[in-house]
């Protein structure tokens, strides 16, 4: 039986603030684990964007790019080719709290533009 792709899109969209709510409540609670808060914004983001695609019944590749996301939402809303900047930098999150990498790891001031 093929599921409401309305009703799976809210479910994205719930999934997506689930980990927004839980990164935002780290940050105003805990002095410490940016790298994991930045983590969170950026699957927060992921399910947000990959809610969009499927409330409009588009496919989309198991990708956690968050820039090549927001360029196949874009081919619905062009509005989201205004953020390809910030998704390229909160697509370095994804990686960066977990392995290690050449990237610096994110810190409070960082986390804090998150929040803008």
């Amino acid at each position: 039986m093929r599921r409401n792709h309305k009703r799976l899109a809210q479910e994205w969209f719930e999934i997506g603030d689930n980990e927004f709510g839980f990164a935002k409540a780290g940050f105003e609670e805990l002095d410490a684990f940016y790298p994991q808060i930045c983590f969170q914004c950026q699957q927060a983001v992921e399910k947000y964007f990959k809610g969009f695609l499927v409330y409009h019944k588009r496919r989309f590749p198991k990708i956690h790019d968050l820039t090549e996301l927001a360029k196949l939402c874009a081919k619905i809303d062009k509005r989201f080719l205004d953020f390809l900047k910030e998704t390229d930098i909160l697509s370095q999150y994804y990686l960066t709290s977990r392995y290690p990498l050449e990237y610096r790891p994110a810190g409070k001031k960082k986390q804090k533009k998150l929040f803008r």
